[in-house]
């Protein structure tokens, strides 16, 4: 698993394992335990409303058990894909207006779906609110929200390698590659 990278990190130890409730060091041993609890926890997640709260809230529960940091917006710049994600001290403001948009959002058919869920997963990947577990968050979340405006998405039927080519693409380009790779994938 790729995690997001800086350098003198306050959230990870000297090896670059995150820092973790369990005392972990090997980042190996980490990624099996938090795959362990993402499993059972994901099974579980309902989400009733969709405002930026409950983006963090989703975080904090899927990660709670696992990091301090769960729920709370990143304080230190990272890396992902070799690409400087957001600048921390403006993510907040990012988030905002992203979610502020989002009450907005109105999906009458495919096309809007997959225009909706491109823009909307790299704009939130680029942002990466969080020190760590973003692309799980941000899919979580997406699908919930999908799934309350009357249709069906699923990442999982999506090669990881093609999302992220498509979405390092939308960072630099545009979103058509993300596009075409939802619409492929249903």
């Amino acid at each position: 698993m790729e995690r997001p990278f800086t350098a003198d990190s306050l959230w990870t130890y000297p090896n670059g394992t995150l820092k973790n409730k369990f005392e972990i060091m090997d980042s190996e041993k980490l990624d099996i335990k938090e795959k362990e609890i993402l499993e059972k926890k994901l099974k579980n997640v309902k989400l009733n409303s969709f405002k930026k709260e409950d983006f963090l809230n989703l975080h904090k529960y899927l990660f709670d058990e696992l990091y301090e940091f769960a729920g709370n917006l990143r304080d230190e710049n990272i890396v992902t894909y070799n690409i400087m994600m957001c600048r921390s001290n403006v993510v907040d403001l990012c988030l905002h207006d992203l979610f502020k948009l989002l009450n907005d959002v109105k999906i009458n058919n495919q096309d809007d779906l997959y225009n909706f869920l491109a823009y909307y997963y790299s704009e939130l990947s680029i942002i990466a609110p969080f020190r760590d577990g973003n692309d799980i968050t941000i899919k979580t979340f997406l699908e919930a929200f999908i799934k309350d405006k009357g249709f069906n998405f699923s990442f999982k039927n999506i090669d990881e390698n093609e999302l992220k080519e498509a979405t390092i693409y939308a960072f630099y380009y545009d979103i058509n590659k993300l596009v075409n790779l939802f619409k492929n994938s249903q």
